[in-house]
């Protein structure tokens, strides 16, 4: 099973080396036949386009909606047991706020497993969202200004290294975010 892993980490790697080679062979072609080629950098674009900012903020307002109901959760919770401590020679009413207590925090407990996913799910679709509009303007803004590809930087190293002459990100941030 080892040698199965590392021969599967060995065809990844090669795997990975030819698609790099590939876009640096492809690149070189556009470039050396004068195409117009530039990048945007990616966690530039994150951090400062509208359409994620405005995303960030609506996800934001349902994290606040899910604290407030975890919140009133919480207190029914410490209510209980505030009310434990202040019941104990009644067995019957001292049974019924144990009892009580567990169901709310089970009811806490399931909400909060059920609201992580949820909102898991949630920032998903809104950033996704975004990045939809985004890429859509991407291509519009490269036929508009005459591209013929626009690369994406990431900090994952997709683009090496290039001149800042074909760093777009600035543009196409003020232009993206003058659209929205």
């Amino acid at each position: 099973m080892n040698k199965n892993f590392k021969n599967g980490i060995n065809v990844f790697t090669v795997s990975y080396v030819f698609v790099v080679l590939l876009l640096l062979f492809l690149l070189f072609k556009q470039i050396s036949g004068g195409n117009k080629i530039a990048y945007i950098d990616s966690m530039k674009i994150y951090n400062d386009y509208k359409g994620i900012k405005e995303a960030k903020v609506e996800f934001e307002k349902k994290v606040e909606l899910y604290k407030s109901r975890t919140d009133t959760l919480s207190a029914r919770v410490k209510i209980d047991m505030m009310k434990i401590d202040q019941n104990r020679n009644d067995k019957a009413r001292y049974k019924q706020l144990v009892d009580s207590v567990r169901f709310h925090k089970r009811q806490l407990s399931d909400y909060q497993s059920s609201m992580m996913e949820s909102l898991k799910q949630e920032e998903s679709k809104l950033t996704q969202k975004a990045m939809i509009k985004l890429n859509e303007f991407l291509k519009e803004y490269g036929n508009k200004n005459g591209y013929d590809m626009i690369l994406i930087a990431n900090p994952s190293g997709t683009i090496a290294f290039s001149k800042e002459k074909f760093d777009i990100t600035d543009q196409v941030l003020k232009a993206a975010n003058e659209k929205l």
